[in-house]
């Protein structure tokens, strides 16, 4: 099959979707194109992975100036009139997708994707929803995008899911939807539940890429969902760790992880002085991962090593902690490797991930970035990598059921499987 997989976001957010399509190719033999931003095409196409790069990219424009004013500024009405600007700027990768997708046969689409219904009604083909956050309403939790994480029972968890999708779809995702599909010449959806009927109607599967080992698949949900575990994005085989961070690790006990992605909004400079004053406090090594601009290189001891660009998957297992932000792929990476996690939240569902290693008992609880202090980081530190053992342990354990499972190989599965019926169905 030609296989179109459909995402936005950051790098971060592309990984696990480029696993996928690797093991698309890799398992089974299909040919699949990733639509996503432009300015990652050269690093996908390093994998040997096909890509349809679209105009419109979140990154650049979360990067603006004026983008990070309104985050910083904490104001909630500018941040969702941004979040419109973003979604209303995304028609142009919603034309790009459409012209990707005239020789698929098969659509995948991301959380941060759109359009595959619209390819489904206009050329008949099946499509596959594709999630690494819970998305379908249950009872068990409430919504991985509220921050608040308490419970009031299993009414309130799936009211609380039921209400955020509902403010999503009529104050974003809906309008925008709807002028593409005008143009399309398709009707408007009149709701979201529509939207949800109609992808019923063609047996549409949602495919969860998270362990079932971290959040098992609640008891409500239906046959279309399948929590798969997770899609780890490899390091490519020619890919060597830097002489002197191999160096830096072998000259001393493990040390602490600190990095916090792409979340340069907040304030790189506090978050680094923050982390250095921390391991200070502890008296431990320290690797600071400057990457993506939540950490900048300051003046620190020999016994703090900063560095660029390291895969999670060769980094991690090597710590003796990892502090992150907690977004989904690297709260993944950090409990595959085995050693604790610590969870400085910024927003969104990253609250949910720091929680939900907090109730696993292989992380500390530790305020969001914003209430954090050395102080609490470095008693978060002391707790984590030296003073629990029974927390290293449930770590340790927990990280040996994620590396036995194969959520690429059951993904790949269901997206045969939900193909063949649909091919059948039309016969």
């Amino acid at each position: 099959m030609k296989i179109l997989i459909s995402t936005l976001g950051s790098r971060g957010d592309i990984q696990p979707f480029l696993a996928l399509a690797l093991g698309l190719q890799q398992l089974a033999g299909h040919r699949v194109t990733l639509a996503t931003s432009h300015n990652f095409a050269e690093w996908i196409q390093s994998y040997g992975v096909t890509v349809h790069p679209t105009r419109f990219s979140v990154q650049e424009f979360m990067q603006k100036p004026e983008t990070q004013a309104i985050l910083k500024s904490g104001n909630p009405v500018r941040q969702f009139r941004m979040m419109r600007e973003v979604l209303s700027q995304s028609v142009a990768a919603l034309d790009d997708m459409w012209q990707a997708a005239q020789d698929a046969d098969f659509v995948v689409q991301s959380g941060t994707g759109s359009g595959a219904l619209e390819v489904a009604s206009k050329r008949g083909i099946p499509v596959a929803f594709s999630y690494v956050i819970p998305f379908a309403p249950t009872r068990a939790f409430p919504s991985f995008f509220l921050p608040l994480r308490f419970s009031l029972g299993a009414g309130y968890n799936y009211l609380t899911h039921t209400l955020i999708q509902r403010v999503l779809w009529s104050g974003m995702g809906g309008p925008t939807v709807n002028r593409w599909r005008t143009r399309l010449g398709l009707p408007a959806w009149r709701s979201e539940s529509e939207m949800h009927h109609y992808a019923r109607r063609l047996g549409t599967p949602s495919l969860y890429g998270y362990s079932p080992s971290v959040l098992p698949k609640p008891s409500d949900w239906d046959d279309y969902q399948h929590v798969t575990g997770y899609w780890f994005l490899e390091a490519q085989p020619d890919w060597e760790p830097p002489a002197d961070l191999l160096h830096f690790l072998e000259s001393g006990p493990p040390p602490v992880y600190v990095g916090f992605g792409s979340m340069s909004h907040e304030d790189p400079e506090r978050q680094t002085r923050l982390a250095l004053r921390a391991l200070e406090l502890t008296g431990q090594r320290g690797v600071l991962l400057t990457g993506w601009g939540g950490i900048t290189r300051l003046s620190a001891p020999p016994n703090v090593f900063f560095v660029d660009n390291v895969p999670h998957a060769w980094l991690f297992p090597r710590m003796a902690a990892v502090v992150h932000h907690g977004g989904a792929g690297t709260t993944a990476a950090g409990l595959r490797s085995g050693v604790p996690s610590i969870i400085p939240a910024f927003a969104g569902d990253q609250v949910a991930w720091a929680d939900r290693v907090v109730k696993l008992g292989v992380g500390p609880r530790v305020p969001g970035i914003k209430q954090l202090t050395a102080e609490k980081l470095a008693q978060a530190i002391n707790t984590a990598a030296y003073g629990d053992s029974a927390l290293r342990a449930r770590a340790a354990a927990l990280g040996g059921k994620i590396r036995a499972e194969n959520g690429i190989t059951r993904a790949v599965e269901v997206i045969e499987r939900h193909a063949a019926h649909f091919s059948q169905r039309k016969l």
